[in-house]
């Protein structure tokens, strides 16, 4: 029976000092005050499919379909309060239309690293800030200026 209560009384004082000891460390000052520059994660912004045209030669070779997702600072992303996605888009835009050293028919892994990170680059010269970490692709699809004709004439019928 001594022994019981020799264990009760062992097992309160463990549990009562694990849970001063917790309580200590998680409200002590570990030396550092969080500052208004301290990284607040990311938020990932995703964007509707964006039909873009693909110009070679002067002519519209194919549209290039996709949708993209975009990982934003979001403390910039607060301090800012406007909504980067038209501000995104337009880059997306800009860097598929004047992209004529990439052929789209024959993608590359290196293709989709320079895409992702021109994206990255012209959306956050537009906004003027680092806001966009990283330009993820979600779907990427390249239809052909005659497959689409041909589609819509022959009401998706492929002719023989």
């Amino acid at each position: 029976m001594l022994k019981l209560v020799a264990v009760g009384i062992w097992m309160i004082l463990v549990t009562a000092g694990a849970t001063f000891g917790s309580v200590y460390l998680a409200t002590a000052p570990d030396g550092e005050t969080p500052t208004d520059s301290a990284d607040q994660g990311v938020e990932e912004l995703k964007s509707e499919m964006t039909s873009i045209p693909v110009v070679r030669g002067g002519e519209i070779a194919g549209y290039l379909i996709l949708q993209l997702s975009f990982a934003s600072d979001r403390r910039l992303l607060e301090e800012k309060k406007l909504d980067p996605m038209p501000f995104m888009k337009d880059a997306a835009f800009r860097v598929v239309f004047s992209s004529s050293d990439i052929d789209f028919r024959r993608l590359s892994g290196t293709d989709l690293e320079k895409i992702t990170a021109a994206i990255a680059q012209e959306a956050n010269s537009r906004i003027g800030a680092e806001l966009v970490r990283s330009v993820l692709l979600q779907q990427l699809n390249y239809v052909r200026k005659e497959d689409i004709r041909t589609n819509w004439i022959n009401g998706g019928k492929v002719s023989e």
